[in-house]
């Protein structure tokens, strides 16, 4: 063991455990993450305890196995050594498991778990340059290829979040047997204003239930969700009251809710899971086990057209600027 290797061991567990822990911050304080992509929001739903309480288990892994590099080295004591080698091993064959469930069971690719992964196979490899054992790294990558290989074997039955959890607001007139409605859209998405214009005028006589979920997750964008949800203006018209605030230049921050933000990250999973790639997305639950999805804004208003719900209806211009959806954020 020498001091240089020792010491690049050291400056990398530490470099580690600092961008887990300033993730941990950023989930915690600021509501965002290193990770901007939607299978983020999918690997989540799927966590027991919780994606926020994993990522401090990492960050305390990172940060306790550099305390053992740390008085391994000044102490050179062999059970110190051992306990790391126990603990590099095992966090091998638990990112192997997470890995081979998120890659085979849900075919996503979290951003922040192949960033852990990789972090914990260059750690491998520092680590048994320190200890001078080529033996570690193969002992590491079987570790963490058993992991992995069963996870990726198995047939874990994996299902979408039921589609009503997706929705953070829910229109009803009266009470009826007609088909519910589950409306994907963004706040950015000028062909979704277009549908939730024409629903507003119509908003009176429209029949069954009609969910909004929205795919936005940023933090502006959840201030001005949660400003739906506590307007009063939302029990008169709610998808007037969603293009109302859709269309503010600026809005003030408000108290959102982790029920909120939940609901968020359940219409990203469940939208991900179910292959949508852009926004509107209506589907159409005529009756159980029986859904009808349709894409785009040409589809969803000729469906709505055909099933007599416009009674009045909005012209808008062919050549009106179009803008893409932020249907998977990143």
């Amino acid at each position: 063991m020498t001091r240089f290797s020792r010491y690049s061991l050291l400056t990398f567990l530490f470099l580690a455990a600092s961008f887990l822990s300033g993730e941990v911050w950023m989930q915690a304080v600021r509501h965002t993450s290193f990770c901007t992509t939607s299978a983020c929001d999918v690997v989540g739903e799927y966590v027991r305890f919780g994606e926020g309480n994993l990522i401090k288990m990492g960050a305390a892994f990172f940060w306790f196995l550099w305390g053992l590099v740390f008085f391994g080295g000044r102490y050179d004591k062999k059970w110190i050594w051992g306990l790391a080698s126990l603990l590099l091993f095992g966090a091998l064959a638990f990112d192997g498991a997470i890995l081979g469930f998120q890659f085979m069971g849900l075919k996503e690719k979290c951003l922040l778990c192949v960033i852990v992964g990789a972090t914990l196979f260059t750690g491998l490899c520092l680590f048994a340059w320190v200890r001078k054992s080529l033996l570690t790294v193969f002992l590491g990558v079987a570790v963490w290829c058993g992991g992995f290989t069963a996870n990726a074997v198995l047939d874990l039955n994996v299902v979408p979040p039921a589609i009503t959890d997706t929705a953070f607001g829910t229109w009803e007139t009266a009470p009826d047997n007609a088909p519910q409605h589950v409306l994907f859209f963004s706040l950015h998405c000028d062909h979704c204003s277009k549908i939730l214009a024409n629903l507003s005028i119509n908003a009176q006589t429209l029949p069954g239930k009609w969910h909004l979920a929205s795919t936005d997750n940023k933090e502006d964008d959840l201030y001005r969700l949660a400003t739906v949800q506590n307007s009063t203006a939302s029990k008169e018209n709610l998808f007037l009251e969603v293009l109302r605030v859709e269309s503010m230049d600026t809005i003030d921050p408000v108290p959102v809710s982790e029920d909120l933000r939940q609901t968020v990250r359940t219409a990203r999973a469940y939208f991900k899971m179910k292959g949508f790639k852009g926004v509107p997305v209506l589907v159409v639950m005529e009756r159980p086990g029986w859904e009808m999805i349709l894409r785009g804004e040409g589809n969803i208003t000729e469906y709505l057209r055909v099933r007599g719900f416009l009674q009045r209806e909005l012209q808008f211009p062919r050549n009106a600027p179009k803008a893409a959806g932020n249907a998977t954020a990143g």
